[in-house]
């Protein structure tokens, strides 16, 4: 009676865990377990040497399969095991949104989900002054190497880091992630500047690009172009996103242009074509391979350019398709994305458009610079 109630109160512990997303985790608990996912691990493997059952692996779809294979490396995962070591369960993060959550149900059957990782978010302020190394500085103040490489990054146009000296300063507006009481994920930077010889550059984030006190923007030298015109961004790159019509999460590798059928549809930059077809839930897709590792995808189209196929060259700024809606759409749009070395990378990062900012966009990012600038100024 003892033990079955000792069982019970560990199931309904298990259920409180599960609904709170693993918030309500003890990381004192000698049950709760952290295991780094190193470089070659996979999910086939952890279920093996686990003794879970390998269906878990085998029942997943193709998208989730894939999914499965783009596990962070270095992720930490948490597991709960029961008093004789089998797991109760088990959260693997895929990238900074999603995480694989296997779990046992009632019933002592696994079940394995691929859903949104709950994260803490915490806005923190920094002022560091350099005394030596400007990213040595920046990790010895914050303990955040990717905070210094993010700063070092945002600022490489605008300052020569050698010509930084002692005494000269750095402020910060920055979001920072925890999961389970640690940090997590990258840092998003708000707002920042960096002072020399008494002299302040300021970057503000506004709608995901950075612009100084002046609302004019950062442009990075480009040879891509943008593959259309477009009423408005539909969805952006984002590696957690609610699909519309498989009511699911799933990432969304590409920037989506919304605007009438029949829209022209542009190379954003010279190369081979190697896809002309249907492509899954992408609908009528091409695909072009550019130099140094680069490839371009445009999908849901409505028709291609004539004698458009597979192996042909194309020129930057040329011709191949029109918009449309094919695959799983909701309306005419271009879905437009970008593989750097067979990794899928944010398309805005890459390609810039030159574009004054008009009245109504400058009044909106002065709002933000006088939201941050003054927090920023009283850094001490």
């Amino acid at each position: 009676m003892k033990e079955h109630l000792v069982k019970l109160a560990k199931f309904l512990l298990l259920i409180i865990i599960v609904t709170s997303n693993l918030y309500s985790f003890a990381l004192k608990d000698n049950s709760v377990e952290t295991v780094a996912w190193n470089n070659g691990k996979t999910l086939l493997g952890f279920l093996e040497a686990n003794t879970l059952p390998l269906k878990l692996y085998y029942e997943l779809d193709d998208e989730a399969k894939k999914f499965a294979s783009q596990i962070m490396e270095g992720a930490t995962t948490y597991i709960t095991k029961d008093s004789e070591g089998d797991i109760y369960q088990a959260l693997i993060p895929i990238n900074e949104e999603l995480q694989i959550h296997i779990s046992k149900n009632c019933a002592g059957a696994y079940i394995l989900r691929i859903e949104p990782i709950k994260y803490k978010t915490e806005k923190k302020t920094v002022l560091i002054k350099l005394n030596s190394v400007f990213s040595k500085d920046i990790v010895d103040k914050t303990k955040n190497p990717p905070l210094a490489f993010k700063l070092q990054h945002l600022f490489k146009h605008d300052i020569n880091f050698k010509h930084l000296k002692k005494g000269d300063k750095v402020g910060v507006i920055y979001i920072e992630k925890t999961r389970m009481n640690k940090r997590f994920g990258s840092q998003k930077i708000l707002a920042a500047f960096i002072e020399h010889r008494g002299r302040r550059k300021y970057k503000f984030l506004y709608n995901e690009r950075y612009y100084d006190q002046k609302a004019k923007v950062e442009r990075e030298v480009s040879s891509f172009v943008r593959p259309c015109k477009f009423r408005r961004i539909s969805s952006t790159f984002s590696k957690k996103r609610w699909h519309p019509i498989l009511k699911r999460y799933r990432a969304h590798h590409g920037i989506d242009y919304a605007n009438r059928t029949g829209t022209p549809i542009y190379a954003t930059y010279s190369g081979k074509v190697t896809f002309v077809g249907q492509k899954g839930g992408y609908g009528k897709s091409f695909v072009i391979r550019h130099p140094n590792g680069y490839q371009s995808l445009y999908a849901h189209l409505h028709s291609y350019s004539k004698g458009m196929k597979r192996g042909k060259r194309v020129k930057r700024g040329q011709l191949i398709a029109k918009m449309g809606s094919t695959g799983l759409s909701t309306g005419p749009h271009l879905h437009f994305g970008i593989k750097y070395r067979g990794r899928w990378i944010n398309p805005a990062r890459k390609i810039v458009i030159v574009e004054n900012s008009g009245a109504k966009l400058r009044k909106k990012i002065l709002k933000n610079v006088r939201r941050y600038k003054p927090v920023l100024d009283k850094l001490k």
